[in-house]
């Protein structure tokens, strides 16, 4: 196997100190337009590539942006993830990945660290769970740090970027009150999940306002599988009016069953998701869910970050969800 080519490589191909290569590489004023040249060809023909981990520690600072994942991939941290990277590269810069156990404080700790040692110039965190923000706090210097998670958090240190949960279930719930629902049943995801908390709360909530029972089931997933399993036991004890499911996997699987079952939606039961997946669009019949912006988020991640480089002032942001109403939920006639 071919060893990597080094700067000292670089160095004595083009005639020059390594010294010298290091300036061109960083575009210094001072080296002659000559020497430039020869270096460049030199970089060119041996295929250098810089070890920017060791230019970081060098310089102090990368310039990249630190991104730490500590949850699973569901849709909208993927859609989250992929729009943070995408702004990232629009504005010219890159980013250094990190992973992490949520549950497990070693975890967290040891992928802090590794974006440390990238000298990344802020991070930003992608979380559903809010015990990753004591471990953040517990941290001797993080440095700017941003965190995507849902809910508002009073913390002064850490800035976070999040979408309005509470308004997404009172939007949901509300639209089944209106449509003359009054057997609701919210169907959770898994509840050590921030955002299947706030759901539940805020649904609860709503239904005490309207004065009907709240009545709830946890999946303890995020699935459609846990959807149907939801639904087969409906079938047996009775079904509600109307379902408010924890997201659209778990709509998408009860809605599943039920149809397979000769439940006519919505005339029988009315089901509201969470998410607006691509999938809900397309559904027969197409799925009512709240509609979250993630691009949006991930966008408002990263302008969160650079600002709190530039004055180290946190500032949270909330985003609004939308109800978007589609055949799933329609109003009786």
């Amino acid at each position: 196997m071919p060893s990597r080519v080094t700067l000292a490589d670089v160095a004595a191909a083009a005639a020059v100190s390594a010294q010298t290569v290091s300036r061109v590489l960083n575009d210094h004023p001072s080296v002659r337009p000559e020497t430039r040249r020869r270096v460049l060809s030199a970089v060119r023909s041996l295929g250098y590539e810089p070890n920017l981990a060791a230019r970081s520690l060098a310089a102090g600072s990368s310039g990249a942006v630190g991104i730490l994942l500590t949850t699973d991939l569901s849709h909208g941290m993927t859609s989250t993830f992929a729009a943070l990277a995408r702004a990232v590269r629009e504005q010219g810069g890159q980013f250094v990945l990190a992973t992490a156990d949520s549950v497990r404080r070693s975890s967290i700790e040891a992928a802090l660290a590794h974006l440390r040692g990238y000298r990344v110039k802020a991070t930003v965190v992608l979380t559903q769970r809010a015990n990753v923000l004591s471990v953040l706090a517990s941290q001797r210097d993080p440095g700017p740090v941003v965190t995507v998670i849902s809910g508002q958090h009073d913390s002064e240190v850490f800035p976070t970027v999040s979408i309005n949960q509470v308004e997404g279930a009172r939007l949901a719930t509300r639209h089944l009150l209106e449509g003359g629902r009054r057997r609701l049943l919210h169907v959770s995801g898994d509840l050590s999940w921030q955002d299947a908390s706030e759901r539940l709360a805020a649904y609860q909530d709503a239904c005490l306002q309207a004065g009907v029972p709240d009545r709830w089931l946890s999946t303890g997933s995020w699935t459609g599988e846990g959807g149907a399993r939801v639904a087969r036991r409906l079938l047996e004890d009775g079904l509600p009016e109307g379902v408010f499911a924890g997201n659209d996997d778990i709509a998408l699987g009860i809605c599943h069953e039920l149809l397979a079952a000769g439940v006519r939606i919505p005339d029988d039961v009315a089901v509201v998701g969470f998410d607006d997946v691509p999938q809900a669009r397309w559904a027969t019949p197409s799925l009512s869910s709240v509609f979250q912006d993630f691009d949006a988020l991930g966008r408002a991640a990263l302008a969160a970050a650079l600002r709190l480089v530039e004055d180290r002032q946190p500032r949270h942001e909330v985003l609004t969800p939308q109800l978007v109403v589609r055949d799933s939920s329609a109003t009786r006639s």
